[in-house]
């Protein structure tokens, strides 16, 4: 199967799906349990309007927040710190590249989910080896990030001037997504047959 990426200030790519992502009929149902509406759609488009001139200070504030707890900032730099002995390491900009193309995905395709499709031709190993090193960190983490990146965005969304009721829709729209998404992640972590 192969697929369009999309990415901001970017081109579309064919990139075929990986073979650890889950058949699209699965990703469907697992978004139907999380009780992923046309409304969380909206609503993260909606994310995506207040935050797609600040993903830098949203980024930076996400790092500030895991700087005051050193075990979910040790795995945040996992990214940065290198790919399993690859060199060079991935420099800021480029993730805040992958963080600007994560939050824009996440936002207007957040059922498609091409950044994962993306992920291992982004983080490909050498061309001697076989697997693909991901440098991903402790999946404990994934699940326990999840808070931080809803949290962080707050600030943002009361910035904008919308009502709590709206704050709060926004909010729970993005953490649906980002929980869905650490579903997703599960299945490289996850033995077979118990994903």
């Amino acid at each position: 199967m192969s697929d369009q990426v999309h990415a901001p200030d970017e081109q579309a790519v064919a990139v075929a799906a990986p073979s650890w992502i889950p058949h699209h009929d699965a990703i469907e149902q697992l978004w139907r349990v999380g009780l992923f509406s046309a409304d969380d759609a909206h609503a993260l488009r909606q994310v995506w309007r207040i935050l797609k001139g600040q993903t830098d200070d949203y980024l930076d504030r996400l790092f500030g927040m895991a700087a005051a707890y050193p075990p979910l900032c040790a795995q945040l730099n996992r990214l940065r710190d290198g790919i399993r002995g690859r060199e060079p390491s991935v420099d800021a900009a480029t993730m805040r590249r992958w963080f600007r193309r994560w939050l824009f995905e996440t936002c207007l395709f957040p059922q498609d989910l091409p950044w994962l499709r993306q992920l291992p031709i982004e983080l490909a190993p050498e061309p001697s080896t076989s697997a693909i090193p991901l440098p991903l960190p402790e999946f404990r983490y994934v699940i326990a990030l999840a808070f931080p990146l809803v949290l962080t965005a707050r600030p943002f969304f009361v910035a904008n001037g919308g009502d709590h009721q709206e704050i709060e829709r926004l909010q729970q729209a993005l953490l649906k997504a980002v929980l869905l998404q650490t579903a997703l992640l599960g299945k490289l972590y996850v033995k077979d047959g118990l994903w």
